[in-house]
């Protein structure tokens, strides 16, 4: 697996709005951000998160198009978001009504994705690279 990848897009500023569309991967959603920064933020986490779909599904990755002009190339280091798409757990003990305990029991309800997405649900979390692996 490589380390880096750069891959054109075509960027839009349109008054408050901004758009990025990668022209090497024509299924990708069309980014829109308020700031060209925030944009090519949002680009670099959409790519990243592309090539981990590309990488887990063992497809390959199309070759970049270098003879586009009037683009920006978007710079992507993968060590830094295979790391952040991978959960570090810690262990917990918990302390559950008896009742509660029975009928998880019964329906085999796994604990720790129960209390995972309760914490999550309480905190008002939606976890984007984990939520996107999920599906």
């Amino acid at each position: 697996m490589k380390e880096n990848y750069v891959y054109p897009a075509r960027i839009k500023c349109d008054g408050n709005i901004c758009q990025i569309k990668f022209l090497d991967f024509p299924d990708m959603i069309l980014i829109e951000e308020t700031t060209r920064e925030e944009a090519i933020c949002s680009a670099q986490k959409s790519l990243a998160l592309e090539i981990l779909d590309y990488e887990s599904n063992n497809r390959e990755l199309p070759v970049p198009n270098e003879r586009e002009t009037d683009v920006v190339y978007i710079h992507i280091w993968m060590p830094y978001f295979r790391t952040a798409a991978k959960e570090i757990y810690v262990k917990k003990n918990v302390t559950i009504p008896q009742r509660l305990d029975i009928l998880a029991k019964k329906g085999k309800v796994n604990y720790s994705a129960a209390l995972v997405k309760g914490i999550k649900l309480e905190l008002g979390i939606k976890d984007e690279i984990q939520d996107e692996h999920e599906d």
